[in-house]
C-alpha cells in the first residue's frame, strides 16, 4: 500500500539481488588443515632442531679427534723425533675410519712459513694458516673448512704450524641416515597425527551439524522443536542453549500473533455480521422510515466500533514498527486529566460513579493526545468495571523524579494470575464479562481487549512504565511514571 502522498503508479528503484554467499569448506575441514599445520610446523622444528644438535656434536667429535692427532704431533716435535719420522697416530686412524676417502692427512711448517714436514697426500690447495692459534685456554686450536676438508690447526713447540685435515665423508653418512630416519619419523608422526586430527575435527563438528539439520526442520510451524543440548563442550551447550531462547521468544511472539490475528479477525467479524444482517433485512422487503432509520442506526455503530478497532489496530501496528513516535512537547499532566475527566463525566453518571481527583501541576514532554488517550482508557476501564454507585480517584503528582499519574477504582479487582496478561492484546481478566455499550466503548476506548495494550505502548514510548496493584474484592490500581519534562527533554536530546 502507497503512502496518501506517493503515486501509486510511482517508480520504484529496481532493486539487484544480492549476490548468493561464495561455498566455503566445510569447519571440520579447516580444522584439519589447521591442526595438521601446526602439527607439520612440530615436525619440522622438532626435527630440524635435533638434526643441527646432531650435526654440531657430530662436528664437534671429528674437530676434538683432529686435535687429538695434532697434539701426538705436537709431543713428537717437543721430543726432537726427525720431521721425516713424523705421522698420524694410528689410534686415530680407525676413529677417522678406514676407506680412502676418509684417509687424514697432515703439514707441519716451520714458524718462517717453510715446509718441515707432510704425510705425503696433501691436497695442491692447502696453504698455511695467516695466524696461528694461542696456547691455552678453552680452545688452544682453529678450524676451517678448506675444499671440503675439516681442517684443524695447531701450534707446534717451536711456533711451528701443524695442519691435520681429512674429508668428512663418514659424519655425512651419518648424518644423512639420521636425516632419512627423522624423515621417516616425521611421516609417521604427520600420519598418525593426521587421522588423529581427523577424529577430534569430526568430532568437534559433529554436534555442529547436528544442530545444524535440526535448524534446518525447524519452520513457523513446528517452531516447538528445540536444539539438543550438547555436552561435548560447554561452547556448544551455550549456543544450543541461546538459540532454543531465541526460539522460546519467537514462538511465544507466533503465537501471540497468531493468537492477535485470530482476535482481531473474530472482533472484525461481529460488527460486520450486523451490517450485513441488518442491510439484508431491511432489503428483504419495502419497510417504513423508522425501521429504515433504526437499520442504519444498528449499522452506523457497528462501522464506528469497527472503525475504532481499525484504528486501534493501526495505532499497534505502528508501535510494532516501531514508528510510535510522540511529539515532545511540554504539557501539564494534571491539565490533560481535567481535560478527559470533564468528557467522560456523562459516561461516569450515566454508570452511577463518582468522579474524584487530585490534581496537581505536573510537567512532562510528551504528546498531550496521546496521554489523553491513556488517562482516558484507564479511567473508561475504572468506570466499566468498577460497582453500582462505586468511585474512580485520579490523582496526578510528582514523587522521586517521575511525573505520576494514578488511576484507582473500587471493582472486583483483579486476579493475581491475570495481572500479568492484563496488557496483552485481547485479554481480558473476566471472560464472563459482556461487551459493553456502544456509548461506553465509545467513551472509553474499551470493548476489544486493546485499551490496556494500547496504553502500555504509549506509556512505553515516551519513556515511562506502567504498574498495576490489585487483589479481588479491593479494586485496582494503575500507576503510570514519566519522565519529568527538564529529564525528558535530556532524553529527547541523547536519542537525537
Amino acid at each position: 500500500m502507497s503512502s496518501p502522498n506517493e503515486p501509486e503508479n510511482s517508480a520504484q528503484p529496481e532493486r539487484l539481488p544480492s549476490p548468493a554467499p561464495r561455498a566455503g569448506r566445510p569447519l571440520w575441514v579447516e580444522i584439519l588443515l589447521a591442526q595438521l599445520a601446526v602439527l607439520l610446523l612440530v615436525v619440522l622444528g622438532f626435527g630440524g632442531t635435533v638434526y643441527g644438535l646432531l650435526r654440531q656434536s657430530i662436528y664437534r667429535e671429528a674437530e676434538a679427534d683432529l686435535f687429538a692427532a695434532a697434539q701426538l704431533i705436537e709431543r713428537d716435535l717437543a721430543s726432537g723425533q726427525p720431521a721425516t719420522q713424523l705421522e698420524i697416530s694410528r689410534t686415530y686412524w680407525h676413529r677417522f675410519g678406514p676407506a680412502p676417502r676418509d684417509r687424514a692427512y697432515f703439514v707441519v711448517w716451520q714458524a718462517a712459513g717453510k715446509l718441515l714436514a707432510d704425510s705425503g697426500d696433501v691436497p695442491k690447495q692447502v696453504t698455511p694458516a695467516k695466524e696461528l692459534p694461542k696456547r691455552g685456554g678453552p680452545r688452544p686450536y682453529a678450524t676451517r673448512w678448506q675444499a671440503g676438508d675439516l681442517q684443524v690447526i695447531a701450534r707446534g713447540p717451536r711456533d711451528e704450524q701443524i695442519l691435520i685435515g681429512r674429508p668428512l665423508g663418514k659424519e655425512q653418512d651419518r648424518l644423512r641416515n639420521l636425516l632419512s630416519t627423522l624423515a621417516l619419523i616425521g611421516l609417521a608422526a604427520l600420519a598418525i597425527g593426521g587421522l588423529v586430527a581427523w577424529w577430534l575435527a569430526r568430532r568437534i563438528t559433529q554436534p555442529i551439524e547436528q544442530l545444524t539439520q535440526t535448524a534446518e526442520q525447524i519452520s513457523a510451524r513446528q517452531l516447538d522443536q528445540r536444539l539438543p543440548s550438547p555436552t561435548s563442550s560447554t561452547e556448544l551447550l551455550s549456543l544450543a542453549t541461546v538459540f532454543n531462547r531465541m526460539l522460546d521468544r519467537l514462538q511465544g511472539a507466533f503465537q501471540q500473533q497468531t493468537r492477535f490475528t485470530s482476535d482481531a479477525s473474530h472482533e472484525l467479524r461481529t460488527p460486520v455480521t450486523v451490517i450485513l444482517t441488518q442491510a439484508e433485512h431491511s432489503l428483504a422487503r419495502p419497510r417504513s422510515s423508522d425501521e429504515y432509520r433504526a437499520a442504519l442506526d444498528t449499522c452506523l455503530r457497528a462501522a464506528r466500533r469497527m472503525k475504532r478497532l481499525v484504528d486501534d489496530l493501526l495505532l499497534l501496528a505502528r508501535a510494532d514498527a516501531g514508528r510510535l513516535q510522540p511529539r515532545r512537547e511540554v504539557c501539564d499532566l494534571a491539565e490533560v486529566a481535567r481535560t478527559t475527566l470533564a468528557w467522560l463525566e456523562p459516561l461516569a453518571s450515566e454508570q452511577k460513579i463518582q468522579l474524584m481527583s487530585q490534581l496537581t501541576s505536573t510537567l512532562t514532554a510528551g504528546d498531550a493526545q496521546q496521554l489523553g488517550q491513556v488517562v482516558a482508557n484507564l479511567v473508561g476501564n475504572a468506570i466499566q468495571y468498577n460497582r453500582p454507585g462505586g468511585e474512580v480517584q485520579v490523582t496526578t503528582a510528582t514523587e522521586d523524579g517521575w511525573a505520576l499519574l494514578r488511576v484507582r477504582d473500587k471493582g472486583p479487582g483483579i486476579a493475581l494470575a491475570d495481572q500479568s496478561r492484563i496488557f496483552e492484546r485481547f485479554f481480558r481478566a473476566d471472560q464472563a464479562r459482556t461487551v459493553p455499550s456502544d456509548s461506553t466503548a465509545a467513551a472509553s476506548g474499551q470493548g476489544t481487549g486493546l485499551g490496556l495494550s494500547i496504553v502500555a505502548e504509549i506509556v512505553t514510548a515516551h519513556g515511562g512504565t506502567i504498574l498495576v496493584e490489585s487483589s479481588l474484592g479491593d479494586g485496582s490500581t494503575f500507576t503510570v511514571r514519566l519522565p519529568l519534562e527538564d529529564e525528558a527533554a535530556e532524553a529527547k536530546l541523547k536519542s537525537s
